[in-house]
């Protein structure tokens, strides 16, 4: 591992000047869980709570100390960062923080970068899929997924997945529902109103979709995600 890519387009050997010089250890997703004990049962009880963020330090050097504060904004303004020995997959950045510059040589100075990241991993170049009928999606990933799904059609129409019904109710010609933000919304505009159900996830492996009597399409953005 000798460089990393942000937002998909920014090399930090080729844009930013930076050579990795100490790998980081990336850890594996980790849930978060309370643990009750219970009169006569066999071990504790164990409640979900959900998934921890994904902490990880690594260093850099770089052979200029102007070039280095013109870095900064582009590391902290970033969303999501691959690695070079990995271009299967990224991590969604929350926050970036970096140390001050140590000097090695005359010119060549070494900072430590941590990047907080979402839980998962999450692969790259996932193809949109279009549905203009009822079917199976394939979660082929590590985990559950948290789509964003474009709905097209007129009137109050419902969409199931995994026969769980969402009724929407489309006033224009297509509503979002996007799992990951629990926001339903046309254009820029939320319509949260608009929608009975709960937001849709993907288990692993085969999940059915009904496009209900009136809806005419679905463009999916999976987001299939790693451990």
């Amino acid at each position: 591992m000798n460089a990393f890519i942000l937002d998909d387009t920014i090399n930090s050997r080729t844009n930013l000047g930076l050579r990795i010089t100490q790998p980081p250890t990336i850890p594996m997703s980790e849930q978060l869980a309370d643990t009750i004990e219970i009169d006569g049962r066999e071990g504790t009880l164990k409640i979900l709570k959900g998934w921890a963020d994904i902490t990880f330090t690594f260093k850099v050097a770089t052979s200029s100390q102007t070039q280095w504060r013109d870095v900064l904004p582009q590391l902290i303004k970033a969303k999501r960062i691959t690695f070079s020995n990995d271009n299967t997959v990224h991590f969604k950045i929350k926050q970036v923080k970096a140390s001050g510059l140590t000097q090695l040589l005359s010119s060549l100075w070494e900072s430590e970068l941590t990047f907080v990241c979402a839980p998962f991993r999450y692969l790259n170049n996932v193809a949109i899929l279009n549905r203009t009928s009822s079917g199976v999606v394939t979660n082929n990933g590590g985990v559950y997924s948290l789509p964003r799904i474009k709905v097209y059609g007129t009137g109050t129409r419902t969409l199931t997945i995994n026969g769980k019904p969402i009724v929407l109710n489309l006033l224009q010609d297509s509503l979002i529902i996007d799992s990951e933000l629990k926001e339903c919304y046309h254009g820029n505009t939320a319509q949260n109103n608009y929608m009975t159900g709960d937001f849709p996830i993907f288990n692993v492996g085969n999940n059915q979709v009904t496009l209900g009597t009136g809806i005419t399409k679905l463009e999916i953005e999976p987001r299939w995600r790693y451990l």
